[in-house]
């Protein structure tokens, strides 16, 4: 599809550049135009650019010379926008693959935790079948009953961590108050 030109002029889009360079949008575009069913859109949408709004846009070519300064203003704004956005969001720059990576990552980190949990206790409760011995239900019982003492202290004492950490966060937190 060509640009339309205006009194010569071939209109630039700052703000288009930008939103053309995160590589989500980029690699979009890219997928879109090698797909046959976007080629064949691409094909019908230049069609009828050629056919209906090219012939027409010589006549607004004196009203374009109003309404420029207010276009170049608009793409001024929103590649500002999308400057403040990349500031805020470093993800945006993120290559699409990486980004999808680390959201992959954080959707399974549930369950790879669970799976991990899954496997302490099933180990630990190994361990004091083989520490008690024997082959019985008093046996498996009483590793049962130690297996549950070992995991609770450790989540309690996990626990005790967070909490003992954040109470110092807190704690410095008022104590810079307090001096200033």
């Amino acid at each position: 599809m060509s640009s339309p030109q205006v009194n010569g002029d071939v209109p630039h889009s700052a703000f288009i550049d930008h939103l053309l360079n995160y590589p989500v949008i980029n690699n979009g575009l890219k997928t879109f135009k090698s797909n046959p069913y976007g080629q064949k859109s691409l094909e019908l949408s230049d069609s009828a650019y050629k056919t209906f709004a090219q012939p027409v846009i010589p006549y607004f070519a004196k009203p374009y010379q109003y309404v420029s300064p207010y276009v170049k203003k608009a793409d001024d704004l929103g590649d500002k926008t999308l400057s403040a956005v990349d500031s805020r969001f470093p993800v945006v720059k993120k290559p699409a693959g990486e980004i999808y990576e680390e959201a992959r990552n954080l959707v399974l980190l549930p369950l790879r935790t669970g799976l991990a949990g899954k496997d302490h206790v099933l180990e630990t409760y190994s361990g004091e079948v083989k520490k008690v011995g024997g082959d019985n239900l008093v046996t498996y019982s009483k590793a049962l009953l130690t297996t549950t003492l070992i995991v609770t202290t450790e989540v309690i004492q996990t626990i005790g961590g967070f909490l003992g950490a954040k109470k110092e966060q807190t704690k410095t937190v008022v104590d810079e108050k307090v001096n200033n």
